[in-house]
């Protein structure tokens, strides 16, 4: 009697144990799944899944940035800018700028890479008679900068647009020119992605595209600030409109120089943060030369 029970025991800890180890498989295969399909979704730029054709700036299409204030999620800190979806321009009323700046002919302030827009909310306070526009890639991000806007009672003035800018770049400064706006006096560009691997360079945003754009519209004498806490994506840039000028003259003559101080005097919210933690900031100013913009080719 007691060697049966033992042997009915036995076998109903060895029936738990394989049903208890083929729970940890069914998890961690629903784990891998999950974790497989997250990537497939976000990284894989060669889905051809219907989502990923989507404009991403379309409305329809935006992240509900109210959701994410009950949890502990951030806004995404990184997109790839050559992902099929990001090459799309985006949608913009019929009537922009009119829509979104009530004085459509004063000068303009273009932020590009502006994130959630404190930078650009501090300057449209403290310096009014200006228009103040802020272009960002992440479209739950530009969103959000928008909405701040809004309640910070500053609409009429200050406009932030959802877009890729080496992608709708010209058309956006065409449709401000056309529309009767006044020059693009200031440019900046500050703490921009910096896509670490040699094999990302090429997402980074000041491409000579972008710097002949800016050249097309930009007036003599105007200004674009440039400023990183990494030294390379600082000396990127810079090089990038080195090899412009023509158009744009370095305000510091040699490579290894860098401006200690924000020539704007406005930090964004991410230079608060660097130089909180005691870290360096690396700077330099361009200027517009006087030379006329040929598209392909200088004079």
């Amino acid at each position: 009697m007691k060697k049966t029970s033992l042997i009915m025991v036995l076998g109903t800890l060895a029936s738990a144990r394989a049903a208890f180890q083929n729970n940890i498989v069914h998890v961690a295969r629903c784990a891998s799944t999950r974790h497989l399909n997250r990537v497939d979704v976000e990284l894989n730029d060669t889905s051809e899944s219907p989502l990923l054709d989507e404009n991403p700036w379309a409305d329809s299409n935006r992240v509900n940035y109210r959701a994410r204030k009950n949890n502990k999620s951030r806004f995404r800190q990184h997109v790839n800018p050559l992902s099929r979806k990001y090459q799309m321009e985006t949608p913009l009323h019929d009537a922009w700028p009119k829509t979104v700046f009530d004085e459509i002919n004063r000068p303009l302030h273009l932020d590009i890479g502006c994130g959630k827009g404190g930078f650009l909310l501090e300057l449209a306070k403290e310096r009014p008679g200006k228009n103040y526009l802020g272009l960002e890639i992440r479209p739950s991000v530009a969103e959000f900068a928008q909405e701040r806007v809004t309640n910070q009672n500053l609409e009429g003035t200050l406009a932030f647009v959802g877009c890729n800018a080496n992608v709708d770049l010209e058309r956006l400064l065409t449709r401000y020119e056309t529309s009767g706006g006044g020059s693009v006096d200031c440019v900046t560009i500050q703490f921009p992605d910096p896509h670490f691997k040699k094999s990302h360079a090429k997402r980074r945003v000041v491409t000579p595209q972008l710097v002949e754009t800016l050249a097309m519209f930009m007036p003599t004498r105007s200004i674009v600030f440039l400023q990183s806490d990494i030294q390379n994506v600082l000396d990127d840039m810079r090089l990038q409109f080195r090899e412009f000028n023509e158009y744009f003259r370095d305000e510091l003559d040699h490579v290894d120089e860098y401006m200690p101080d924000n020539y704007i005097g406005i930090p964004t919210e991410r230079e608060t943060s660097v130089i909180k933690n005691g870290l360096p900031v690396f700077r330099t100013v361009f200027k517009r030369t006087s030379l006329k913009f040929v598209k392909g080719g200088s004079n």
